[in-house]
């Protein structure tokens, strides 16, 4: 049973969008209501309100890449402070108009930020962290060195942008005010940006490669690529929000680096919480209000501050909106009413493959893969035919998803090669998936905390031809191929008998129906090749009748299927041919009548010797 609230809200998005409404009036009008009633409305203006929406830029920028790209930056403060001296550079040494300096900064972000991403490739989250914390303080040091940047002074003076011919000087509330204004724009903007780009295809890639870089790459995604368009953004409107900050306070300087600077954007991204899109603004909110109120206990902010972040962490771990969303009240009413009925009618999306009879899609010559003594896979043939399905049995250690990592470039062979229809495989995992071959993984991969809609198309990122650019302005190549994916990612879903649940977060279905979901998410990449590593474990009749409907069309379109499956009786009765393995060797090969009476097979699998074995 829904409550009031969730009834509510549900049935009156309206009142949402009247709150939305509401807030950016008052914003707008905050000027002139102030003047009303301070002696002192250019302080409130300028150094209270449009300080506060300029550090909800800057945390917008860690949102996107702390919350969306799992990338825990401590350089923030660091390209805050490149965005101010770019800007001061601009004006005040080389006498450019400071809407240069405000594209120079954007540039400066992005590329120290894409910079320390790159020099960083192999480093873990924590120690991520600390290479942006080295970078940080190599900003500031450059700062503090260079006699042209003003080293431990700084650069004063900085103008505001002329705007309509007019100079803005500070002197009167009405220059406060238009830069003020100036402010509030590019806060909407950077957070219209945000939205757009979370909900896109480079979002959702990013959010993949953040949960699950294995899976991005079988998917096709590049984790390095998405990891680094990302972070070169969030860099870009860092640059932006300090080239504000420091024409807001006509001046920057190394201090402004330090990292307690930083202390009032982390607590207001895990006030607000993390990995959403309103988040940043309500906790930046919040800790302008608490910073202003402790405004006269200057020793102490930094503890209270502290303090509130200790008990956000402590009563809302979520933060306000992340925790609002996972309550009774504000988690969303999931809609049973709807039947998992499975389409009989293929959908378009599944390739029709034209293929010679006997043409081979995949193989592996002389596969070899050793940790250390071990030998996992050792000498493997494997051929496998257009328009059949290819099963791969055996004992568990027998070598089976070993296997699979060596075919799909997850593991490096040592010895042997890999072809996708008679021409070398690429290298790397995200290659092999975009010449044709994607993988289902043994353990569950889904990408639980977004929907069963984004799931699949996830699976179609790398099919997308849209520019981050033309997605972040839904330019018209980008809406008509959105609208496109969304049709063909609800066909699948149709087949599979998952239509109904198209906007449930993933992690509310069944075992079975995020194995099916898989499925559907690795065919909406168009495959010509599929590997499904023990796809049917876990699954009731009804679900397995499902799958065996949807890898026996992928046969028909003439798709090459690889599975591995300890199912026996299932993989017995949908395969063609089957290729038995044990202790990393081929040991059987053949038609599933043959494989089952082979007395290698029945030794591998029940310990008998063979008939005449003394």
């Amino acid at each position: 049973m829904t409550t009031f609230w969730q009834r509510y809200y549900r049935a009156r998005p309206w009142a949402l969008r009247a709150l939305v409404v509401a807030v950016l009036a008052l914003l707008v009008l905050w000027p002139f209501i102030i003047d009303f009633y301070s002696y002192n409305a250019r302080y409130y203006v300028g150094d209270v309100v449009g300080f506060a929406m300029i550090t909800a830029i800057l945390t917008i920028s860690l949102n996107l890449c702390m919350g969306y790209g799992g990338l825990l930056s401590l350089m923030h403060t660091g390209l805050q402070l490149a965005g101010g001296y770019a800007v001061a550079a601009m004006a005040v040494r080389l006498g450019l108009s400071p809407w240069w300096g405000l594209v120079v900064a954007i540039v400066v972000g992005a590329v120290l930020a894409a910079a320390t991403l790159l020099v960083s490739l192999r480093a873990t989250y924590l120690y991520f962290a600390l290479i942006t914390l080295a970078a940080n303080l190599l900003i500031m040091e450059v700062g503090r060195s260079s006699e042209w940047l003003g080293s431990d002074i700084g650069i004063s003076n900085i103008p505001l942008p002329s705007v309509f011919g007019r100079d803005l000087s500070r002197a009167s509330l009405a220059d406060v005010s238009i830069f003020y204004w100036i402010v509030l724009g590019t806060l909407v903007l950077v957070w219209i940006l945000q939205r757009n780009l979370v909900r896109s295809g480079v979002g959702r890639a990013a959010m993949a490669v953040r949960e699950s870089p294995e899976t991005a790459a079988a998917l096709g995604i590049a984790p390095v690529r998405t990891k680094a368009l990302l972070f070169a953004i969030a860099g870009g409107v860092a640059g932006l929000a300090g080239a504000l900050y420091a024409m807001q306070k006509g001046f920057i300087n190394p201090a402004v680096g330090a990292l307690d600077n930083g202390l009032i954007f982390f607590v207001g991204l895990l006030i607000g919480g993390i990995a959403t899109l309103e988040g940043p603004i309500l906790g930046v909110a919040a800790v302008a209000a608490i910073d202003f109120v402790i405004r006269d206990y200057g020793p102490y902010r930094v503890l209270i501050l502290g303090a509130v972040l200790l008990l956000t962490l402590l009563l809302v771990p979520r933060g306000i909106v992340g925790s609002w969303r996972g309550s009774r009240w504000g988690r969303p009413v999931l809609d049973d009413s709807g039947e998992a009925v499975r389409s009989s009618a293929v959908p378009d999306v599944v390739p029709r493959l034209e293929a010679a009879p006997g043409t081979v899609a995949l193989a592996g010559i002389g596969l070899r893969k050793y940790f250390g003594g071990v030998k996992a896979v050792d000498g493997v043939d494997l051929e496998v035919l257009a328009g059949t399905v290819h099963g791969i049995i055996g004992p568990n250690g027998s070598g089976k998803s070993t296997t699979v990592s060596c075919l799909t470039g997850f593991l490096r062979l040592d010895g042997g090669r890999v072809e996708v229809f008679s021409r070398p495989a690429p290298t790397s995992a995200q290659a092999i998936s975009r010449a044709g071959v994607t993988r289902v993984f043994q353990v569950p991969h889904l990408f639980e905390q977004v929907s069963v809609l984004d799931n699949v198309l996830t699976g179609m990122r790398s099919r997308e031809r849209a520019s981050w650019v033309e997605s972040v302005l839904r330019l018209p190549r980008h809406r008509s191929e959105d609208r496109t994916h969304r049709e063909e990612a609800l066909e699948l879903l149709a087949f599979a008998g998952l239509a109904s649940r198209a906007q449930w977060p993933a992690d509310a279905l069944s075992h079975g129906q995020k194995r099916l979901l898989e499925v559907v998410r690795a065919v909406a990449t168009r495959p010509r090749v599929l590997i499904l590593d023990e796809p049917a474990t876990g699954l009731t009749q009804d679900e397995l009748a499902g799958l065996r409907a949807l890898v026996t069309a992928l046969r028909e379109r003439g798709l090459a299927v690889v599975l591995i499956e300890h199912n026996v009786e299932f993989v017995m009765g949908l395969c063609e041919r089957i290729t038995v393995l044990d202790s990393g060797r081929v040991i059987a090969e053949g038609t599933p009548a043959e494989v089952r009476d082979d007395p290698a097979v029945l030794e591998a699998y029940l310990g008998a010797e063979p008939e005449g074995a003394s």
